[in-house]
């Protein structure tokens, strides 16, 4: 079911990439103007750090970890890795990690689809808002289940795209289809890959996949 929306080279990748860093970061989502963009993005938040507090983790990987906001759901017990391939967003995370004053809290410049990272290193994954933006999502899957340990958890977020548009059209964002989106990839996608589902949250309407414009899954890293 994942759905290529458009083929792009590694350069066209990166370019757009850094465009996208510079002009809208993560944090413009949660701090937007727009009071229900930013109210889904607080919810979607909200339910990333119910999915991960009770986790017996002691080391997590944020994998294409964008300017590191999410570090403000990670106990401070818990040794907190990011990785992204932006510049920008390294320096947006960085300068995050000095404003919280985390001190297990590291930043490092990688691709995600060769990480250069050993197997079974982390106990947890955060991968959130970043398979529709690389260039072979299976190749990133595959890159998850090495470094993240057996049983271990990883939580994904992805863009129900088909309502993602619609958003756009009703926002004035154009061009409707967001321009750093590759693929369209569905939670079936997820859970074929992963087959160990633990849970399953949809917003903002929590009882319609079809209805909602974001997809949280919590999966056991069952190898």
């Amino acid at each position: 079911m994942i759905k290529l929306l458009k083929k792009i080279t590694f350069k066209e990748f990166y370019e757009n990439n850094e465009k996208v860093a510079k002009t809208s970061p993560m944090r413009t989502h949660y701090q937007s103007s727009n009071p229900l963009e930013k109210l889904l993005w607080k919810q979607k938040k909200k339910i990333i750090s119910g999915l991960i507090k009770n986790l017996p983790i002691k080391n997590i990987i944020d994998i294409g970890c964008g300017d590191g906001c999410l570090l403000d759901l990670i106990d401070e017990n818990i040794n907190y890795k990011g990785i992204d391939i932006s510049p920008t967003q390294i320096n947006y995370a960085n300068e995050h990690i000095k404003k919280l004053k985390r001190k297990n809290a590291l930043i490092d410049k990688g691709d995600v689809l060769n990480l250069d990272i050993k197997d079974n290193s982390f106990d947890a994954a955060l991968v959130c808002d970043v398979v529709e933006h690389v260039l072979y999502p299976e190749k990133l899957f595959m890159q998850i289940k090495r470094v993240v340990k057996n049983n271990g958890y990883i939580v994904f977020c992805i863009p129900n795209e088909p309502l993602w548009q619609l958003a756009r059209a009703v926002l004035l964002r154009f061009p409707l289809r967001s321009p750093d989106h590759i693929y369209a990839i569905y939670p079936k996608d997820i859970e074929n890959y992963f087959q160990e589902v633990e849970k399953k949250v949809s917003l903002p309407i929590r009882f319609s996949q079809k209805l909602s414009l974001i997809h949280v899954l919590l999966v056991r890293n069952v190898k």
